[in-house]
C-alpha cells in the first residue's frame, strides 16, 4: 500500500481550504496520529471544523501558529502563500484586541502629506501606542532588506506624528498615549528582533512580546517618538 505524506495532507488543507476525512486512512499510522491529534487540538482553537466528511479549514494563520507549536515537520513557507493578506491583519487585530489593546487598522491619510498605517495599537494604560507594519511575506527575508523596510517605516511614523491632529480626529484614542513605537509584525522569524532600535516581531513571539511589553521595550531599547498630541 502506498502512502500520502503528512505534509502533503496539510497542504492539500491549506490549499483547498477543505479536506476529506478518508485522507487518514491513506496516512502511516504515526502521520494518523499526528493527524488526528491536529484536528482535534483545531477544532478546540476553532481554526478547523468536521462537516460532514470533511475537515473544513476556518483560521489558516491560527492553524499555521498550531503546527509551529505541535513542532510538525511541514513547508512553513509553502503554508503560508495560501494565507491572504486579510486574514493575517484581522487575525493582528483581533489578538490586540484580547491584549486589551485599542486599535485602528487600514488607516489612510491622504491630506498634503499622504501614508498608511497597516495598524495603529494603544495602551490608554501604559500610555504607550504601536504603530505596526504587518508584512505578509513569504519567505524569511535577508537582514539587509530589514533596514530598508524599517526606514521606510520610520517615515511613515514621522509622518503620522506630524500629522497627528489630522489623525486623532478619526482616531481621538491617539490623544491617550504619550509615546509611539514602530514596530515591524512579519509570518516569519523565530525570535523577536532589533533593526535600527524597532522591533520585528513574528506571529510566533507575538503573544511573548504584547505579554511582556514593558520588559521587552527596556530589553531592547525599542525607539520611542514622543506624541506631541497626547492629552492627559
Amino acid at each position: 500500500m502506498s502512502y500520502i505524506l503528512l505534509s502533503d495532507a496539510i497542504e492539500h488543507l491549506f490549499k483547498f481550504k477543505k479536506l476529506e476525512q478518508f485522507i487518514l486512512n491513506t496516512l502511516k499510522p504515526r502521520d494518523k496520529q499526528a493527524l488526528v491529534r491536529i484536528v482535534e487540538e483545531g477544532i478546540k482553537r476553532g481554526c478547523l471544523r468536521i462537516e460532514g466528511t470533511e475537515i473544513i479549514l476556518q483560521d489558516p494563520v491560527e492553524l499555521l501558529i498550531l503546527l509551529e507549536e505541535m513542532l510538525i515537520q511541514v513547508n512553513y513557507e509553502q503554508l503560508a502563500r495560501y494565507i491572504e493578506w486579510s486574514s493575517f491583519e484581522k487575525y493582528i487585530a483581533e489578538k490586540l484586541r484580547l491584549f486589551g489593546l485599542d486599535y485602528a487598522s487600514g488607516y489612510k491619510h491622504d491630506r498634503i502629506s499622504k501614508f498608511q498605517i497597516d495598524v495603529l495599537a494603544l495602551d490608554s494604560v501604559r500610555k504607550i501606542g504601536f504603530v505596526i507594519e504587518c508584512k505578509h511575506w513569504k519567505r524569511s527575508i535577508k537582514e539587509s532588506q530589514l533596514y530598508q523596510i524599517v526606514t521606510e517605516h520610520l517615515q511613515r511614523v514621522e509622518k503620522l506624528l506630524k500629522n497627528c491632529e489630522w489623525v486623532a480626529s478619526s482616531i481621538p484614542l491617539l490623544r491617550k498615549v504619550k509615546y509611539i513605537v514602530p514596530a515591524i509584525l512579519t509570518l516569519y522569524e523565530s525570535e523577536i528582533k532589533i533593526v535600527m532600535n524597532v522591533p520585528i516581531i513574528s506571529l510566533r513571539t507575538f503573544t511573548e512580546f504584547f505579554s511582556n511589553i514593558d520588559v521587552y521595550l527596556d530589553l531592547l531599547n525599542a525607539m520611542k517618538y514622543e506624541n506631541r498630541c497626547f492629552s492627559e
